[in-house]
């Protein structure tokens, strides 16, 4: 018996409050098309993709609030459907505090576009700051592809001025709001007393490589048994349709302002 999406619950733990506001547009609420032979065609009930987003700081509060000790626990089984988890329990994925999407699609491009094949973990090479770094792709002294990570506003703030100057050389930008990335997201847990922004950034960051396989997303099982059995391929309509959006201009007015507070 399957379970209707109308008694599902989805909670998402999230670094960002960011992701409560995104989880609340209008393009992530879907209509239920009834299959069965007496509701053949009609429509259900409209439902969210995300019915509420928590951050990691709200989960530490919230256990503590419960007097839970985490650590004291039971484990249960993890739900393997949608996880970048190996059996080892170990995650699929690259270092860099964002989870490494530049690093993927750039391994992805030079290998689709120029059969360039690399191995092990790749360096981003820091230019002004720690918080803009790039990496090129060099073929017969041609660079082919230059890919960036802009984190922080101000590195943003002057990427932006690039574009609009028509000064800009790169193919793909990273952008995150946040120094650092999503390790020092808003919605993470705070530094202890006595403990600075950068050591615990740091020590976030040898947490999860000490978790991590540096491995190639595209051959992680799950995600490829995803594709075969249900979105077909990458790229898919069917894949286009549940996995990508498109984000659309928003109008600011003064309701809009005060919701924010």
């Amino acid at each position: 018996m399957c379970t209707r999406p109308e008694d599902i619950y989805h909670v998402t733990i999230m670094p960002c409050y960011d992701k409560k506001l995104e989880a609340s547009r209008d393009d992530f609420v879907f209509a239920i098309e009834r299959t069965g032979d007496k509701e053949q065609g009609s429509v259900g009930p409209q439902l969210t993709e995300v019915d509420s987003v928590l951050t990691s700081g709200e989960i530490v509060d919230l256990l503590q609030a419960k007097k839970i000790d985490f650590r004291a626990l039971a484990e249960v089984p993890l739900d393997r459907m949608l996880t970048n988890i190996d059996e080892e329990d170990h995650l699929y994925g690259v270092p860099g505090g964002s989870g490494g999407y530049a690093e993927c699609i750039f391994r992805h491009a030079a290998w689709t576009l120029f059969g360039k094949e690399f191995s092990g973990s790749l360096e981003f090479k820091i230019l002004r700051n720690a918080d803009f770094r790039e990496m090129t792709l060099e073929l017969d002294g041609k660079t082919m592809l230059r890919f960036a990570c802009a984190y922080g506003f101000r590195n943003i703030q002057n990427l932006v001025r690039k574009i609009k100057a028509g000064k800009c050389e790169y193919h793909f930008v990273e952008i995150m709001a946040c120094p650092a990335g999503c390790l020092n997201g808003g919605g993470q847990i705070k530094p202890k007393k006595g403990q600075s922004v950068k050591d615990l950034i740091q020590t976030l960051e040898s947490l999860y490589l000490k978790e991590m396989q540096v491995r190639d997303p595209y051959n992680n099982p799950i995600a490829k048994g995803l594709y075969e059995k249900w979105l077909e391929k990458p790229g898919s309509e069917k894949a286009l349709d549940i996995l990508h959006t498109r984000y659309h201009h928003r109008e600011k007015s003064v309701s809009s302002q005060y919701t924010n507070w």
